[in-house]
């Protein structure tokens, strides 16, 4: 064998190797909390309305009427004072992560929860802070830890309010794609929201194509 199809033979092999540490890590990092091909029905991520001040939905929504819109991956529950904020399935987490958005002007903290290779959980926590002391606060708020995890309707910790926009940004996966959070609520999850939808809604529908 010559040296050349020596060094392929081993790139090849590597490959392979970290092809499949890479798929068994994907599928067996945490135990699941969701059988394989099953659909999730999953709760609400937060039980007390009392300082809800704002829904926005998922999906296109209209910057100006008739005119841009923006795709917004999930749905977001806006607040105007501290709110505890709960985990709406059985999972584990399998990311945390405090860092300042550009995009958005401020810090937030993004928490993952995993349920299984497919389907995946995301909470941020986004309380409109302005600098790393107000964004350390906001994670200190927050129970979650690497690997934790979670029961239906646990506590994940508290949304702080450093701002007009604070919110969390709740959005559901499937695959990687974003889906509408509300086409897996349960029944009664469903009730509860719609009423309180229409009570604080900012876009016209909570899924707009």
């Amino acid at each position: 064998m010559s040296k050349k199809t020596k060094i392929i033979a081993v790139a090849i092999i590597a490959v392979i190797s970290f092809s499949v540490i890479a798929v068994y890590y994907v599928q067996f990092r945490h135990p699941y909390t969701l059988p394989l091909g099953e659909n999730p029905t999953i709760g609400l991520p937060i039980y007390d309305f009392s300082y809800n001040n704002i829904i926005q939905g998922f999906g296109n929504i209209p910057v100006r009427p008739g005119n841009t819109t923006f795709y917004h991956n999930g749905i977001d529950f806006g607040v105007n004072a501290t709110t505890t904020f709960v985990c709406p399935h059985n999972a584990y987490v399998d990311g945390i992560k405090t860092w300042y958005n550009d995009k958005g002007g401020h810090w937030q903290t993004n928490v993952e929860l995993w349920l299984n290779p497919q389907w995946t959980i995301e909470m941020t926590f986004e309380s409109w802070a302005l600098n790393e002391t107000y964004a350390n606060l906001q994670r200190n708020a927050i129970l979650a830890t690497q690997g934790q995890y979670f029961t239906t309707n646990q506590t994940i910790g508290n949304l702080l309010v450093h701002g007009s926009g604070a919110h969390v940004h709740f959005g559901v996966l499937s695959n990687g794609n974003a889906i509408c959070p509300y086409d897996v609520f349960t029944s009664s999850a469903k009730v509860t929201f719609a009423a309180q939808f229409f009570k604080v809604n900012s876009t016209p529908s909570w899924n707009m194509p």
